[in-house]
This record gives C-alpha cells, structure tokens and sequence, in this order.
C-alpha cells in the first residue's frame, strides 16, 4: 500500500493506512535549489544539498512536531533565511563555533520568543543544523549547532 499524506490519512480512517504511512512523521524533504522553500507538514528533516539564497518557511507550528535543518553541503553564498508561517514564532538559542579554530570562539545566538525569521549568514559548513520543536502551539523552539568560517558570521534574528 501506498504512504499517504497526514490529510488522506484523516479521511480515509484505515488502521492499515496509518501504519504503512507512519513514517511519514520521519520523512526527508530534500531542497536542491535555491529560492523559496516550503516546509512541508510530514517534514521530519529538511536535508539543504544547495549553496545560494534560501527561504525555507516553517509549517505551522503544531504541538508535537520536530523539524531538523542539515546543511549537507557547504552554504558559501548569500544567507539563508528560516520564516514562521502565519503568526508563530521562534524561541530558544543557537550556538555556534568557528571552523579550524582550536580555541572554541564562538558564540551563542539568544532567540527572543518574539522572533519570526533567522537568518543564516552565508559561510556555514557541512554538519551544521537547526532544530526546531513544537511544544507550545504557535511557537517553534529551536536549537542547534552551526560551524561558521568566522565567528562574525552568527545568525542575524528579526
């Protein structure tokens, strides 16, 4: 049997759908291009294989969700800007660390629960990543960890 989306699952009330379709909830949406981005509602991890502009915007933030950004290639170009859908927001904290740097500078990004978009200076590496967990509607907590080729590269928050 075929996965079906979250809405056809609502509507088709098939104890069998939902467990052929339940890794839905663990799905990877991959984003080969750049420019505007929709997050999709069964998104589990959002896997970035594209250097250059982006503007991935969250789904709604419903109680339960969990949505993981991975840089799987280098971001050398332009930012990368995360937007909240509707009226949610962002709330939590960011760390990052510069790359090759021994001594650990780095910085932590404090994200204010007032926060609708992130936007993430060009020059993050591979591995880096964002989590983002739903646990109070309307709200996106997030945290993650990103490696910067300079510690002046921290995410900018508005």
């Amino acid at each position: 049997m075929a996965n079906l989306s979250t809405s056809n699952l609502k509507s088709t009330r098939d104890f069998k759908n939902v467990l052929d379709s339940f890794q839905n909830y663990a799905s990877v949406q991959t984003v080969a291009e750049t420019g505007a981005v929709t997050v999709s509602d069964d998104t589990a991890v959002l896997a970035m294989t594209v250097d250059g502009a982006m503007t991935p915007t969250m789904p709604a933030a419903v109680v339960g969700r969990h949505v993981k950004a991975i840089w799987v290639v280098e971001q050398a170009t332009n930012d990368r800007v995360f937007t909240c859908a509707g009226s949610d927001t962002f709330a939590g904290n960011i760390f990052t660390v510069q790359a090759g740097d021994a001594g650990g500078d780095g910085d932590v990004v404090a994200v204010a629960a007032t926060t609708v978009t992130i936007t993430c200076i060009d020059d993050v590496n591979i591995g880096s990543y964002l989590d983002f967990y739903c646990y109070t509607t309307g709200t996106w907590f997030v945290t993650g960890h990103l490696v910067l080729d300079a510690v002046g590269n921290v995410p900018t928050l508005a």
